[in-house]
């Protein structure tokens, strides 16, 4: 990142998407597109990067057991607030700003969107204006993604938290913020107007540069695509891998960036499903499926440099580059199912005490590449004597919690075919897969679709959690990807893709390797003439 910290204040940016901010609030964000705005209009304690570091923001460190920010062995937590922080009203952030907004957070009254994690602070003290004291309940591995952001009490402390979501100028465009930017203007479904907040500053960051971002959404990826090549948006966002036709040949002014995300798409195993129980079959699927094959012929990486070996792929810092990666052998597959009891019956399907080899996909409906994906696997897997029936579903239907029939949380599938979308913290991988969130009457919004049960995963993923020093975080979770790899309980297939495109006079993008963050360094974003 190139800092220009004499640089004037000039140019106005507009910023194309395919959706608008809803709650631009971080206590009710909850899409992409909140998630966009949110890093124009507040301050973080700390902020992640694009590779996933973390850095100090409105905080003076990164508080760490290193610097003596973690004490106690993890139960105590301070932040050291710089003492040049202020509200775009030009009032200061104090210490009980962020008390404030933990209180806001934790009571239900309030309905903020995301409580867990910041459930596991006990209490709060502010000895004085700049120092904000946390006392955990026990020690928490992911603190720091769970430090409270502060809300300004000078403005909001006389309402009911009950309130606050039906204000338009707290929960759709937040007056009183603590990022480098402020809301001028809002036009409810089309597009934010900000201006630079003048009484910004970071730890990190150095602007803002801009006089002016105008978040600008269009119904459609075809209105977008033209505004681009017209001029009139300066960076564009929102767009997905089967778009890509509608970008070729843009502007010379133009370019088209692609980056490799943490998310990957992948195949979810049914582990209910007694065939499957059988590592050596699931380890006959593994081999069975050509994924530099399917990556050239669908998604056309002639290279296979999308390919994906694990669920903590980089630039997670917990990435393991010793784990191999599975070869496409189809005659050890076969051999493995034989040794499983699976004979070629006169029609070339497997069987098995005169039951056929067939298996369920599932995956999304409305998506092509996805498609084209599932066609590609069930070719893979016919090669070897398996039939695979191909199901798909709208995304309610899909994702929907236990209670209401969704096709993952109930477990009607034997394999899924899906996207998981990973950020910097690991411990998104506890509800995924620990036993204990297994979706059913006492978990409904338990993400443990594969229904994984295993001792050893749950020990390594409870450890992480409870251990606060990266070394023994990183230890705890190199033991749960080896033990995963070796189980084979879900097939890693290729990481997606975060597509934009940008102005060539527009500076010091780095797009994130989660697509919803683009905007983590908006603050230091410019404008060339």
């Amino acid at each position: 990142m190139t800092p220009y910290p004499g640089r004037q204040v000039s140019g106005q940016l507009t910023l194309g998407d395919l959706a608008l901010p809803s709650a631009p609030n971080p206590l009710f964000a909850s899409t992409s597109a909140d998630l966009a705005l949110d890093s124009a209009l507040w301050g973080q304690p700390v902020v992640f990067d694009n590779h996933f570091q973390v850095h100090a923001d409105e905080l003076t460190e990164v508080p760490l057991p290193e610097n003596g920010g973690v004490t106690d062995d993890g139960k105590t937590i301070t932040m050291h607030l710089r003492s040049d922080l202020h509200w775009s009203d030009n009032q200061p952030i104090q210490a009980a700003d962020f008390r404030f907004w933990w209180r806001l957070n934790q009571d239900p009254q309030t309905g903020a969107i995301l409580r867990s994690g910041y459930d596991q602070i006990d209490s709060i003290e502010t000895p004085d204006a700049l120092t904000v004291v946390l006392h955990m309940k026990r020690p928490f591995g992911p603190y720091l993604f769970y430090l409270p952001l502060a809300a300004p009490e000078h403005v909001w402390g006389h309402l009911r938290p009950i309130d606050l979501q039906n204000i338009v100028s707290i929960y759709q465009a937040p007056q009183v913020t603590s990022g480098p930017y402020q809301v001028e203007r809002f036009e409810p479904g089309k597009r934010y107007v900000l201006t630079p907040n003048q009484a910004y500053h970071s730890t990190l960051f150095h602007g803002p540069y801009l006089a002016g971002i105008t978040y600008q959404v269009y119904s459609s990826v075809q209105t977008l695509s033209q505004a681009v090549r017209q001029g009139t948006v300066t960076i564009a966002q929102g767009y997905q891998e089967p778009d890509l036709p509608l970008l070729r040949g843009l502007p010379g002014r133009v370019h088209q960036v692609s980056v490799p995300t943490a998310s990957y798409a992948h195949l979810d195993l049914n582990l209910d499903h007694p065939l499957l129980q059988d590592l050596r079959v699931r380890q006959a699927l593994q081999a069975a499926i050509d994924v530099c094959g399917l990556l050239h012929d669908v998604l056309k990486d002639s290279g296979c440099q999308r390919r994906v070996n694990q669920v903590e792929p980089s630039p997670s810092l917990y990435y393991d580059a010793a784990l191999p990666t599975a070869k496409y052998n189809p005659a050890l597959a076969r051999r493995l199912l034989a040794q499983a009891g699976w004979k070629t019956n006169r029609t070339g399907i497997l069987e098995k005490n005169s039951q056929p080899f067939m298996l369920r996909l599932v995956t999304t409906s409305q998506d092509p590449v996805r498609l084209a994906v599932a066609q590609a696997l069930e070719r893979d897997l016919r090669a070897i004597g398996i039939q695979l029936t191909i199901i798909t579903y709208d995304l309610n239907s899909f994702f929907g919690l236990s209670t209401r029939g969704g096709v993952l949380a109930t477990g009607k599938f034997d394999l899924a075919l899906f996207t998981y979308f990973n950020g910097p913290e690991p411990d998104e991988a506890y509800n995924v897969f620990h036993s204990s969130q297994v979706p059913g009457e006492q978990q409904p919004g338990g993400s443990n679709y594969g229904r994984v049960r295993d001792a050893q995963l749950d020990q390594a993923l409870e450890q992480g959690r409870s251990l606060v020093a990266f070394s023994a975080r990183h230890e705890a979770y190199q033991r749960f990807l080896a033990r995963l790899n070796a189980q084979v309980y879900m097939l890693p297939l290729y990481c997606e893709l975060n597509l934009l495109t940008v102005d060539a006079h527009l500076h010091n993008i780095f797009p994130d390797a989660n697509p919803s963050l683009n905007t983590w360094n908006i603050a230091d974003w410019w404008l060339s003439s």
